[in-house]
């Protein structure tokens, strides 16, 4: 597989790819006078992240469990505090609450809270960080990140159980093990959903979450021998994407970030498998195409969009919110609309070398220049 630096390079332009997505369905969320078509990709769009993270699930550089927890609390649960409580007090209601009726409605767990003042308003904001786990209504989607963190220390232990069960000797029963909590895992998450039950800290959406980080981590040989067999690859993801389509209902209310699963669990995972291994199929095809300018330059910008996520999903959010908070009635019309767009993509790169040169400590990361931040090599 094409690297550079020990990275994959179609792994990073999968990654920005989805992240594109989901920003685009959050843009579509806000503005009524919006259509991406986003609903039909919100079976996959967040289960491809999770999938794609089980792939690349390495244990080689920590000895334990408490080595591998102190560097994943480093680059995930602390940005994803920082940021929360960073883009509260960035939260438009915050400066002004007679904003408050315009702002997205929150639920904490199963309570949507009356919220009558600026105190209660903060309040509810910091149980959904550290209580629901879903991250502050100014930095919204950063929810992944804590998502991400919780099922990587899980994994771990599922991991290390297999391997320990197995006596280290038996690869085929370490990935029957592997399976069998994918499966189990994803029933609890269902069954939680159709129950109507929300635990603390989205206990509920990790076991759904965890079962496509296994599911990732169980393909991961397969999909590095499929990448050495083109044609192979071409129709399997023709078939794929076929399959997708088929099976592929789009739900306005399904959303991982809730563990709200759909009606028909057969069809959310199928739907879901089929679609993440769509992409998977199409960007390594596109990983082979001729090296033209054109292609360089797309490939790079999705690749710098999968190095900065962190900084994008926070800052998109943030300004879609100021936008639909204090600007709606100017931009919700037809046409104008997409110039939402525009300006929640120039506040994204601005944002970029702000937090990689400046507030770099604040998502996890190395300081570098604002060249390196902005790269699309």
């Amino acid at each position: 597989m094409q690297q550079s630096k020990g990275r994959i390079l179609w792994i990073d332009e999968f990654k920005g790819f989805v992240l594109l997505l989901v920003c685009l369905f959050h843009v579509e969320q806000s503005f009524k006078n919006i259509d991406f078509g986003m609903l039909h990709l919100s079976a996959m769009r967040m289960s491809a992240f999770f999938f794609i993270s089980g792939v690349l699930f390495s244990t080689r550089r920590f000895k334990d469990f408490k080595s591998y927890a102190l560097h994943k609390t480093e680059v995930l649960l602390l940005p994803y505090i920082w940021l929360s409580l960073l883009f509260l007090a960035l939260d438009p209601v915050v400066w002004n609450f007679d904003w408050f009726p315009r702002a997205p409605k929150m639920q904490v767990l199963t309570i949507r809270p009356e919220i009558h003042t600026l105190k209660d308003y903060v309040g509810w904001n910091l149980a959904k960080i550290f209580v629901a786990g879903k991250s502050s209504v100014g930095s919204g989607p950063i929810w992944f990140v804590f998502t991400l963190y919780s099922i990587s220390l899980m994994f771990f232990g599922v991991q290390k159980t297999s391997v320990i069960l197995s006596n280290a000797k038996n690869p085929v029963l370490q990935k029957i093990i592997v399976a069998a909590v994918a499966a189990s895992s994803l029933i609890a998450g269902w069954l939680l959903f159709k129950n109507h039950i929300r635990l603390p800290l989205g206990i509920e959406r990790d076991l759904t979450c965890l079962a496509f980080f296994a599911l990732g981590n169980l393909c991961k040989e397969a999909i590095q021998k499929l990448s050495k067999h083109s044609l192979l690859t071409f129709f399997l993801t023709i078939a794929a994407l076929a399959l997708y389509i088929y099976f592929e209902k789009p739900d306005p209310w399904f959303s991982i970030m809730n563990n709200d699963l759909g009606k028909d669990l057969p069809q959310f995972i199928l739907s879901s498998i089929f679609g993440i291994l769509t992409l998977i199929g199409a960007f390594q095809l596109f990983s082979k195409l001729p090296d033209l300018n054109v292609l360089r330059i797309v490939k790079g910008i999705l690749r710098n969009i999968s190095r900065n996520a962190l900084i994008i999903l926070a800052v998109h959010w943030w300004a879609l919110l100021v936008l639909r908070i204090v600007f709606k009635p100017q931009l919700d019309k037809p046409i104008i609309a997409y110039l939402s767009i525009l300006i929640v993509t120039a506040f994204s790169i601005g944002a970029i070398p702000l937090f990689r040169c400046k507030l770099y400590k604040v998502i996890g990361k190395e300081k570098t220049t604002v060249k390196e931040s902005l790269s699309i090599k």
